[in-house]
């Protein structure tokens, strides 16, 4: 995973685990979409690095503003963020967002606009955009909402009935059910809440050296990742282990 040294520390990249983008397979070996792309991209420029995931997207949020963290992994636009992080000019996939069920409930619960989830106890993680709409939503009472500040927290809940519904990537949560035993208990409405793009993220205050020029060089090798099927070979290869 590592290449040549350059500078004096390693790039030091963070994120919150979730598969198929990052995660610990069961050899303890990190792994994912994410972790393939930047691995990719680093090799290419010589660039020595490390990831390190974090179970709190309230923690991750705090090293925004840590100059000892040079790029934070997989975000979604969001004015907040712009203060203090530089995204990429292109990003690296896009996903849907869909809400997840009890299969029990397949039939009596269903998505086409946030209206629909009038009187339900519906999931959510702190420090996650999902949608304006969804946020306004809450705040006006049309659903109950709870939170938690780790997203892994929201299958277990719902398997044991604390909430009626949640939203989150969909290869995601197939994977965590998949590993917790649950993907026959579970089921996932048809209508996402919303389909985004997501980039690769660099800290404004990081103290690492030429972190403009990193930036710049990752973007024209993502781009030539693109051009030459780099990016489509690393989505086969996790989606179809995902589909299997």
């Amino acid at each position: 995973m590592f290449s040549g040294i350059i500078f004096a520390h390693p790039l030091k990249i963070v994120g919150i685990p979730g598969a198929p983008l990052r995660y610990i397979n069961e050899a303890n070996d990190l792994v994912g979409i994410d972790v393939d792309i930047v691995d990719t991209i680093m090799k290419r420029l010589d660039i020595d690095y490390e990831i390190e995931l974090l179970n709190s997207s309230t923690r991750l949020k705090k090293l925004w503003q840590d100059p000892n963290v040079d790029m934070i992994l997989t975000y979604s636009h969001k004015a907040e963020r712009f203060q203090y992080l530089t995204y990429a000019k292109h990003s690296h996939i896009t996903l849907g967002w869909n809400f997840f069920v009890r299969k029990e409930n397949l039939g009596k619960i269903h998505f086409n606009k946030i209206d629909d989830l009038a009187g339900l106890n519906v999931g959510a993680t702190l420090g996650f955009a999902y949608t304006p709409e969804f946020w306004q939503a809450a705040e006006d009472g049309v659903f109950e909402l709870d939170t938690v500040v780790k997203n892994e927290l929201n299958l277990k809940k719902l398997v044991h009935g604390r909430f009626d519904t949640f939203a989150n990537i969909r290869e995601d949560t197939l994977y965590q059910a998949k590993v917790a035993g649950y993907l026959d208990e579970i089921a996932y409405l048809p209508t996402s809440l919303k389909e985004k793009k997501y980039y690769n993220t660099f800290v404004k205050v990081s103290n690492y050296p030429n972190l403009a020029s990193v930036m710049v060089r990752y973007d024209e090798e993502l781009l030539k990742m693109k051009q030459d099927g780099s990016i489509d070979r690393i989505y086969k290869k996790y989606f179809a282990y995902e589909n299997n």
